[in-house]
Order: structure tokens, then sequence, then C-alpha cells
């Protein structure tokens, strides 16, 4: 298999101290299944550890992310608004990266410990940028899913941006972004016959049933929740942006009442 990466941020006020073996200490003792590493590597502007094929690298950068890259996800935090304030003013960040040929999500899983680690151990730390949904993140809540969520279940709300609206017509629609970087396409909505918040939760109930059983839901299969509910599932392209196809949901009307996903015969 090819070799992939997957890389995340953590914003950093002035007197952030970094430690590599604190950091290596914490991925041991909070994730014991992780094998050790077998080999590491430090420089003045990065460090690393090496698991077999797979690398987590830490890239020290004496320089603020650009503002240009934070503002828009820090105005739309809806699970931390205090994120503007709170990232504007940082000094400096350190990427994370996780170069492996391993699946996505188990890319993703790795990247989330990773980052934690750095996080967990950091002194003065301002945030999290993930950039495989462009969300950012308090370091406290980040920490809290990476060890408490991800145990039990894939920490959706970090990894997957989930965006509804109402457009000034009244018409409900909504994209996810992050769903890419786990290995399946992008679900998007228009004119939806629900609302923004059901709309959320239906995205993601069908993004945690697409991490479970890999992607099994096909261009023309159709779910639905009660007899009055029928959603087509269409694969085309992208309304909000995205360069590839994207799993489009079609709401229309039935009176045949429906399971909540099936396939095509």
């Amino acid at each position: 298999m090819s070799m992939s990466i997957s890389i995340a941020m953590v914003a950093f006020d002035k007197g952030a101290k970094i430690s590599r073996s604190a950091v290596y200490k914490h991925l041991q003792a909070t994730w014991p299944k992780l094998p050790a590493a077998t080999a590491s590597e430090k420089t003045d502007s990065l460090f690393s550890f090496q698991f077999g094929e797979t690398s987590i690298i830490y890239g020290l950068m004496p320089a603020p992310i650009p503002w240009s890259d934070l503002e828009g996800p820090c105005k739309s935090s809806w699970l931390w608004p205090e994120a503007s304030e709170k990232m504007r003013g940082h000094s400096s960040h350190v990427i994370v990266t996780v170069a492996s040929d391993r699946p996505p999500i188990e890319r993703q899983t790795l990247l989330t410990q990773a980052t934690a680690s750095l996080v967990a151990t950091t002194t003065a730390t301002a945030g999290v940028y993930w950039c495989g949904s462009t969300l950012v993140m308090a370091p406290d809540m980040f920490c809290d899913f990476a060890i408490k969520v991800m145990p039990e279940s894939p920490p959706l709300f970090l990894w997957i941006d989930f965006r509804t609206g109402s457009s000034k017509n009244g018409e409900v629609r909504g994209f996810t972004n992050g769903m890419r970087s786990l290995g399946h396409m992008e679900l998007e909505a228009l004119d939806a016959s629900e609302t923004p918040g059901g709309l959320k939760e239906r995205f993601f109930g069908l993004a945690g049933y697409l991490l479970e059983n890999g992607p099994v839901i096909k261009d023309g299969d159709t779910m639905g929740e009660d007899e009055d509910e029928r959603i087509q599932v269409v694969y085309s392209d992208s309304t909000f942006g995205q360069e590839e196809q994207v799993m489009r949901l079609v709401y229309e009307p039935t009176k045949q009442k429906k399971s909540w996903w099936r396939g095509r015969n």
C-alpha cells in the first residue's frame, strides 16, 4: 500500500514548554496497546517516533497558524464559542503528522492519540486545528474526545464538521466536511424535509453507520424512518465546493413504508 498522511495543528501561547519524552510517556501510558517505538529522532525543529512502517512527526513552527486558515473555522465553531478569542493571539504551533500505509480510520485514530498526548503534556496550549474537518477545538475538549469518547466510539464531532442550516427562502440544507479524510464520500442535502437539527442528527447517524460498516450505501439506495418519508441517496457533484463526488440525500414523500435503509434489488 502507498503511504498517506493525516495532519493536525496545535496552537500555543507564549511560554509553551514541549517535551518529547513527556509526549512519548503519555502515549504509552494512555494507549498501552500501542507498540513501543522502534526509532525516534529529535532536531531543533522536529521530533518523531517510528512504529514499524508508521511515523508520528511533530514539526515545531515558531510562527502562528495563519489567521486566514483559522478565521472561518473559529467563527463557525458551535462547540467552542470562544474559539476566535482564544486562537487569535497564539504565537507558535506544532504540525502533527501521521504517515502510514494503514487505512484512513486507523491513521485518524493514531493522529488523535498523538495530538492528545502533545496537548496533555504541554503548557499554554491555545487550541487544536483538525485539518481533515477544518474544525477548531478547545484543548480540554479535544483530550476528552480522544481519551474518553474514542475508546467507545469514533469521535465524530472531532473528525467531521456537520454543517446544517436554512437558506433565506427557508430551504434546509447541509453538508459534511471530514468524511473524505476517513475514506468515505461527503454527505450533502438540499431542501431537506426536516429541521436543521434533524438533518444534523441524520448526517451524524449516517456517518457512524458508514464508519462502522464501510461504503455499503450505493447510488440509488433509499432510506426512511416512517411511511411518509423516502430519501434517495444520489452520487453527484458537490453543491458546496467538494472536489470529489458526494452522497446527496434527495427527499421525496411516499406512502409506502420503508425501512431506515435498504439497498436496491
